[in-house]
């Protein structure tokens, strides 16, 4: 892909059982976060690495963004 971009991301509507999933299967990724604002949340997400050193976030949108 070369190096002209951030991050690929992959939304889906579970994100902590995607993450639950890529564990059990022996990756050691960081717990997903919380994206907030004004006391809401507006997303969840965990960030995973590809053999090639890639970043792709996996992202739950949730309020307005749903």
């Amino acid at each position: 892909m070369g190096d002209g971009y951030g991050h690929l991301a992959v939304v889906v509507d579970d994100v902590d059982s995607h993450y639950e999933r890529l564990v059990n299967n022996g990756l050691n990724i960081n717990s997903p976060k919380d994206f907030m604002h004004n006391g809401k949340r507006l997303a969840r997400f965990f960030f995973v690495t590809d053999p090639d050193g890639y970043k792709i976030e996996v992202i739950q949108r949730d309020g307005r963004f749903s």
